[in-house]
């Protein structure tokens, strides 16, 4: 079914032009049902404003980053695609990317300072721009009202400790069978989940030079701390109560918390209507600290209809398209003005991720893209294997060594 939408939308998409005007060509990974629906609005809309720019969405539903280099490397790239936050720095790197600044700058609609700061700059490379935020997430702590409620617990955590009692608290044989049935939280062996608490304890996973700082006390104090909620039994990973992620235990109510970004308010909306949760802030260490997820639109050096390019690359991230993929509450506008305008510091839910902002870490990684599969190898290791965690960092900090990236 999904696959017959994306040939529907290929078709709504592609209908409207000429069959000898050259198309501009669109790249994205294949979307959620949501967002194919948001896809499709957002670009009727901008075939109606432009009727002069005939494009073709070409969506790549798996191995998108692979094929994205491939199609660089062929020298066929898209004229417009996705580029996710932490697989970046590669790509800028390598001289890759076409520079926006001029286009910016004879765009008299394109207002870079209704960016919001942390993603305005968040591709810019050497005093230029590469790229522009369609959207961002952050993580924020979901939580199951009643849960809480029969637990006599009134707020949710606002520091580690707080986090770790009420886990405990919250982890319950409800049946009597002598198994635990509701955890307190729930959790998963992968970076960018432990990276908020590293965030929180002072800590990262890289200095500027992108030297590993993997073994530093800030970082194992932080790992030691995400690795004791599952150890102590008041947490649970997905694969053990037979969950696909983490918000499918949350969903389930296996878990009375997780850590999860506005992607979970659809997916609880559609399947688990019932379960009654707030958001809050993530819990506190020695500061204040999330994670923030953005995708940006990228234009390649190579593109043969670079200007057309922009018109599509202005229109998405500017504030219309921004205010109709921003409306169900799937991510969050990177622009000021569509979050003020849209009621999203005035939602009871929506609010909790934008005044976030102020202390949210990009995951920007100065690795290859490699990084992220031996970090959650390490960490697979920890949590089921059962090795020791400063351990698997000692062996982790070589293996990022050699994965740096150098201009």
């Amino acid at each position: 079914m999904k696959m017959v939408g994306l040939c529907s939308l290929l078709i709504l998409i592609c209908g409207s032009c000429s069959q000898d005007a050259p198309a501009t060509r669109f790249s994205s990974w294949q979307s959620s049902p949501t967002e194919e629906k948001l896809m499709r609005g957002m670009m009727r809309s901008f075939q109606q404003a432009h009727p002069d720019v005939p494009f073709k969405y070409e969506p790549i539903p798996g191995n998108y980053s692979e094929k994205i280099q491939l199609m660089l490397g062929t020298h066929q790239p898209p004229d417009l695609f996705w580029l996710k936050d932490y697989t970046s720095p590669a790509y800028l790197r390598f001289n890759t990317l076409a520079p926006l600044d001029a286009y910016v700058a004879n765009d008299t609609s394109f207002n870079l300072n209704d960016y919001f700061p942390l993603f305005r700059d968040a591709y810019k490379y050497k005093g230029k721009y590469y790229g522009f935020a369609k959207d961002f997430n952050v993580y924020v702590l979901f939580y199951n009202k009643a849960m809480f409620a029969k637990a006599g617990i009134s707020r949710p955590p606002t520091n580690w400790q707080e986090l770790e009692q009420t886990a405990r608290k919250l982890t319950k044989d409800t049946n009597g069978d002598g198994k635990i049935d509701q955890f307190g939280m729930v959790v998963e062996p992968v970076p960018e989940m432990l990276m908020p608490f590293v965030h929180q304890n002072g800590g990262n996973l890289h200095d500027e030079a992108g030297n590993p700082k993997v073994t530093e006390p800030a970082f194992l104090g932080a790992l030691d701390y995400y690795v004791g909620l599952y150890r102590k039994k008041i947490a649970t990973m997905p694969t053990d109560v037979g969950a696909g992620w983490n918000g499918d235990v949350f969903g389930r109510q296996n878990a009375a918390m997780v850590i999860s970004g506005g992607w979970l308010i659809p997916y609880l909306k559609d399947g688990y209507p019932t379960v009654q949760y707030g958001v809050a802030p993530l819990p506190q260490g020695k500061v204040k600290a999330t994670l923030a997820f953005s995708t940006a639109y990228v234009i390649p050096k190579e593109a043969k209809r670079p200007a057309e390019a922009w018109k599509m690359l202005s229109y998405f991230a500017g504030k219309e398209g921004m205010t109709e993929w921003t409306k169900t509450g799937l991510a969050f506008p990177t622009r000021q003005s569509v979050a003020n305008a849209n009621g999203f510091y005035q939602h009871p839910t929506y609010r909790v991720f934008m005044e976030s902002i102020p202390f949210a870490k990009p995951l920007f990684v100065n690795y290859s893209e490699r990084w992220f599969d031996e970090a959650s190898a390490s960490l697979q290791s920890i949590f089921y294997s059962g090795a020791d965690p400063h351990e698997a960092m000692q062996k982790l900090a070589p293996k990022l060594e050699k994965l740096k990236l150098k201009d």
